[in-house]
């Protein structure tokens, strides 16, 4: 049984590996001209190789390594994602933001855990991203349970399917595993031929693939095997391809890898990097185009010369202080006789080269990736300013946020739940049965908060000029919830507001305060009066006046 499982789950992998061959190539022209640490698609590379020795320029590389490191320079930094249910009802409660908030610095303390390998293995899949658009990273836990671990995979190595809905639900992963290795960690259910070469030679590689798959794609007419999956939604299984034999498998709460896709095309399993596609004529032609001017400064600082055979027999000792022996007849010149051949301006080649490299970086959006300085602009120009950036920046963040740093946390979040690697504490009543999402800090969200604080001031502007005509202006308006609002812009954290029954409670003690301040005012008022009264009275009396 296990052994025709293993080879259907090897037919599919190669059939797989087979149809993503034409996007491997593609996908090694795109590293030899962007990454050249990463061509190696359809080649091997060794150490010690010279990975760029086929480039004349670095300009494209250097592009694409500073749209690289974009993603986790500009949207993982400081505490840049928080939990939440994506109700807005909820989320604001004051008791539920507080415990969100909790959470949220627990489950940061899981993945920024210095075993738990999450920031090398999302700058790996950043560049992946960047170049291919295509990353393959997973999230699991490490050999001894004690704290999460997050990979990264060459896309090479990988192939998958999509379901219904166009998401990954079915991975296989090409790796090698020694037959060593092979014995220690799965024993007995290795072939004998890995037992052999662990007699014979223990580094012997043996081809394994990790394949991840619906759980009923595999057991769907085997109700034992669907019995005892049932709280499993999704398989791991690991095949020796060699053998075709399954080595081990186990259930998921969850499909394990993420596999972010920047651009995406009907029918097309795999995801393309506008960035690259865009300029890879550019990138190849700028390439060219340095040799040229390369070999045209050359002939600039050295040119080549030309000289008549029969005087000139050998080479002209060029150098400096060479010395070259010729027989002239007395009234020759020299000059006619031996010259240099000009070649052209090489500051043409100069200026056709930046114009190319000025393409590469539009299509890299390095002249667009950062946010506007409006500490001296009028509300009215940062608005325009921070719209302007949002519409140049959103192709860029908005995928990276919702199809590759989501599904990571949410994979990862609900590993540690199954896991119990996490104790929340007591959850509040509203939480109960909400679904959780997350929410980013970055530069987009950034500039929405910025977008509010001056729409908040230019408002009260506008509201502080038209109650000079009519003082009833202001009460059309919200000011508490405006101020809030405005508040929450800036980024204040939640334990800044107070519950509604701790500001109702909060407000009635002020009224209370304001009543008793008005109210001595008053009897101090009183007071005078009556000490002016009686003052007067006993000043008409002295007088002889009657007083009733």
């Amino acid at each position: 049984m296990e052994d025709s499982k293993a080879k259907e789950l090897c037919r599919i992998g190669s059939s797989l590996f087979t149809k993503k061959l034409p996007y491997d190539s593609l996908c090694q022209d795109i590293a030899e001209n962007y990454y050249p640490l990463r061509s190696d698609f359809t080649r091997t590379l060794q150490l010690g190789d010279d990975f760029t020795n086929q480039l004349m320029e670095s300009y494209p590389v250097q592009a694409r390594e500073t749209l690289g490191n974009a993603p986790s320079a500009m949207l993982r930094q400081g505490d840049w994602f928080s939990i939440k249910t994506g109700v807005e009802a909820i989320d604001e409660q004051p008791n539920v933001a507080r415990w969100l908030e909790s959470a949220t610095r627990l489950y940061r303390r899981q993945v920024y855990d210095r075993r738990a390998n999450f920031v090398a293995a999302t700058i790996e899949g950043d560049h992946d991203w960047v170049t291919f658009g295509n990353a393959v990273l997973s999230v699991g836990e490490s050999p001894d349970r004690d704290h999460m671990l997050f990979n990264a995979w060459h896309p090479r190595d990988c192939a998958w399917m999509l379901n219904e809905v166009g998401k990954v639900d079915h991975l296989q992963r090409k790796m090698k595993m020694t037959a060593r290795n092979m014995c220690r960690k799965y024993k007995d259910k290795v072939h004998v031929d890995v037992k052999t070469a662990l007699q014979k030679d223990p580094s012997t590689e043996f081809n394994i693939r990790h394949i991840v798959l619906p759980t009923d794609d595999l057991y769907g007419s085997d109700k034992a095997m669907r019995r005892r999956y049932a709280k499993f939604p999704y398989l791991s299984v690991y095949v020796d391809v060699d053998h075709e034999t399954i080595l081990g498998e186990g259930g998921l709460p969850v499909f394990n890898y993420v596999v972010p896709r920047w651009r995406t095309l009907s029918n097309i399993v795999q995801g393309f990097s506008p960035a690259t596609i865009n300029s890879l004529p550019d990138g190849r032609m700028i390439q060219s185009m340095a040799r040229i001017i390369l070999e045209q400064g050359e002939k600039a600082v050295d040119p080549p010369t030309v000289a008549k055979g029969d005087i000139f027999r050998d080479a002209v000792n060029m150098y400096a202080g060479g010395m070259t022996y010729v027989d002239v007849e007395d009234d020759a010149d020299i000059r006619k006789l031996f010259q240099t051949i000009e070649t052209g301006n090489v500051s043409i080649g100069m200026e056709m080269k930046q114009d190319v490299r000025e393409l590469i970086a539009e299509a890299f959006l390095l002249n667009k990736l950062f946010l506007p300085d409006t500490r001296e602009m009028t509300a009215y120009e940062t608005s325009q300013r921070i719209a302007e950036f949002r519409r140049a920046a959103l192709p860029f963040f908005g995928p990276i946020e919702s199809e590759y740093n989501l599904p990571l946390l949410d994979v990862g979040f609900q590993l540690a739940i199954h896991n119990r690697q996490i104790d929340f504490g007591e959850i509040p009543d509203e939480l109960d049965g909400a679904e959780t999402t997350f929410t980013f800090e970055s530069p987009l969200n950034t500039a929405e908060g910025r977008a509010l604080v001056a729409s908040f001031q230019e408002s009260v502007q506008i509201l502080a000029g038209a109650s000079q005509f009519d003082n009833k202006i202001p009460s059309t308006m919200n000011f508490a919830k405006m101020t809030k609002d405005a508040v929450k812009g800036t980024g204040a954290p939640a334990d800044w507001f107070n519950d509604e029954e701790v500001a109702t409670e909060e407000a009635d003690r002020q009224e209370q305060v304001d009543n008793l301040q008005k109210a001595a005012a008053m009897l101090a008022g009183g007071a005078g009066v009556a000490q002016q009264v009686g003052d007067a009275a006993q000043s008409l009396q002295k007088a002889g006046i009657p007083v009733a």
